[in-house]
């Protein structure tokens, strides 16, 4: 187990007010997340909870990416997210929307194959979020984050204000590393997009930890 001290302690969550924003590509700097999932082995027939979904910025993409004989658990807790995610994806046979924290999602303890986290799991307690994410995976499921890295490399949104949340509120790749390895996960694979500046990560749990 690991310490308190190993763990990411989040300074705040996304503001509610500021939803909309969320489906602006440029705020991620991500043009193509179909092509991300797939690079991650996102692929046909995967159920895939999307923990912290926000408005769905990954949502269609993770829907094409499983296809008609998978399933998305988009899950989020902020009412207003989801009323957004619900107007653009009503009805959809293969997408189950839940109101939930992404510590506590509600879903069915070994139901999914992935557990993606995408640019959330530096907003929550790190070691909270993987016993749930343990607890929601099947036993040869993976986790899947995808997340802010250092925040040099990245380009100016604004003058001055550097794209993503400031440096100390990030959780960077060795952090996260050192997290998922006091708690019995094996890293699969790792990438990273724009110098660092974002990074992606796969792994899974070690049989017996």
């Amino acid at each position: 187990m690991a310490s308190a001290a190993h763990d990411h302690h989040p300074k705040h969550r996304f503001d509610p007010a500021k939803a909309a924003n969320l489906l602006d590509p440029q705020r991620r700097l991500l043009d193509d997340p179909l092509a991300l999932l797939r690079q991650m082995g996102i692929g046909p027939g995967m159920q895939v909870a999307d923990l912290g979904c926000g408005v769905g910025f990954f949502t269609e993409a993770l829907l094409q990416a499983v296809g008609a004989e998978g399933k998305i658990f988009a899950v989020e807790l902020q009412e207003a997210m989801l009323t957004i995610l619900k107007q653009r994806f009503p009805a959809q046979a293969n997408l189950q929307l839940q109101q939930a924290d992404l510590l506590d999602s509600k879903l069915e303890p070994a139901s999914c194959d992935v557990a993606f986290i995408a640019f959330t799991l530096h907003e929550v307690p790190a070691l909270a979020a993987l016993q749930e994410v343990k607890r929601i995976l099947r036993p040869d499921g993976r986790l899947l984050v995808v997340d802010w890295g250092a925040q040099a490399p990245c380009p100016e949104r604004e003058a001055g204000r550097k794209a993503g949340p400031p440096e100390e509120e990030r959780l960077l790749p060795e952090s996260l590393r050192q997290i998922l390895r006091e708690q019995g996960w094996q890293e699969l694979a790792y990438g990273e997009r724009l110098q660092g500046c974002h990074y992606w990560l796969s792994a899974r749990m070690l049989p017996f930890s």
